[in-house]
């Protein structure tokens, strides 16, 4: 009742406990964490108050750039899309008869839209260096990113980025680093992980990683070329020509023709063979001399060393059992007679 009657307001006991009685409420009620690309909505209201007024402000009066709605009691500012821009404090005004007050909230904007991207500068062999790069793409802020690579369960490296910078701007930024592949890393994986520290106290990080399974390769060695039966095969013989090669400490076929097979072998088929066991990082060469033999032929004379014919009948005398091809001819010592 006495501060009804305070003689200092110069306005009726009603009108100035009304005025004491106006308040604004703000929706979220602590800080907004928004990614770049988003929409963000901050609500202001009243109470006891019918016609409040409203207005929208940053802290540094720069451009809202979103959408005011005003329906009764409350107000409604829209952000859509946000941007690296709208990382402000805004304040909501409010005036209702003759009194204001003002509620702000803060909005804080990062970005972080891609998982990372790990980049080899080259095919991974044993005993040679090669350069990893692990890349996250379009991040705000950097100062608050994190980057680590592993391999398998091993972590290689971490860097962070913690001078902040005076420029708002989304950035790439990278991480490196040069290692040896040895026989122990086929198998294993790459692992590029990148956290977001946004908030320390009340978010979560905002963690991304990527996975590359190593391919690790060893130039090829000790080609061998397997030939079964013989080197020296006889004419109308068959012959198996496999090759093999050491690669990554497993025997293996080259390729899928890594057999040759040769059916019924002439003369013409004899040379060099040559069997070379190439992969991504080295290739081995390994050569082989095939002579294909001169098969002897084989003449049977029947029914013997003499025989008695019939003038004008046929008469057998001779079977030529190999080759088919070779041209033969007949003497005797008084006529011709036919080769069939």
């Amino acid at each position: 009742l006495f501060g009804l009657m305070k003689p200092s307001t110069g306005a009726s006991p009603a009108l100035w406990w009304a005025a004491q009685a106006f308040k604004i409420n703000i929706f979220p009620e602590s800080k907004i964490i928004a990614q770049i690309g988003d929409s963000i909505s901050l609500a202001c209201s009243t109470t006891d108050c019918e016609s409040p007024s409203f207005s929208w402000r940053t802290q540094i009066d720069s451009p809202l750039n979103g959408k005011v709605r005003n329906e009764g009691t409350e107000s409604t500012l829209t952000i859509n899309p946000v941007s690296v821009g709208n990382e402000h404090y805004y304040l909501c005004t409010v005036i209702c008869e003759s009194q204001k007050l003002e509620e702000g909230i803060p909005v804080e904007i990062y970005s972080f839209p891609k998982d990372p991207e790990i980049h080899v500068s080259g095919s991974l062999e044993v005993g040679k260096p090669v350069t990893v790069t692990c890349l996250v793409p379009a991040v705000y802020p950097f100062e608050k990113l994190e980057i680590e690579l592993l391999k398998g369960n091993r972590s290689v490296k971490t860097q962070n980025f913690l001078e902040p910078s005076e420029m708002k701007y989304q950035e790439t930024k990278s991480l490196e680093v040069t290692f040896t592949p040895v026989y122990e890393d086929i198998g294993k994986a790459l692992v590029c992980q990148a956290t977001v520290h946004i908030n320390e106290i009340d978010s979560q990080p905002q963690v991304r990683g990527t996975t590359k399974k190593l391919q690790v390769y060893v130039s090829p060695k000790d080609t061998v070329i397997s030939v079964n039966p013989s080197t020296s095969p006889q004419e109308a013989d068959s012959m198996t020509m496999t090759c093999t090669s050491e690669d990554n400490r497993n025997l293996q076929l080259l390729s899928e023709n890594a057999t040759l097979t040769l059916i019924a072998m002439k003369m013409e088929d004899s040379g060099i063979y040559v069997c070379e066991g190439v992969n991504l990082v080295g290739k081995d060469r390994k050569e082989v001399k095939l002579i294909v033999q001169e098969k002897m032929f084989t003449v049977e004379i029947s029914p013997g060393s003499q025989i008695a014919a019939q003038i004008a009948e046929p008469c057998h005398l001779c079977t030529i059992l190999f080759p088919l091809t070779k041209f033969y001819s007949y003497k005797v010592h008084r006529q011709q007679f036919h080769v069939l």
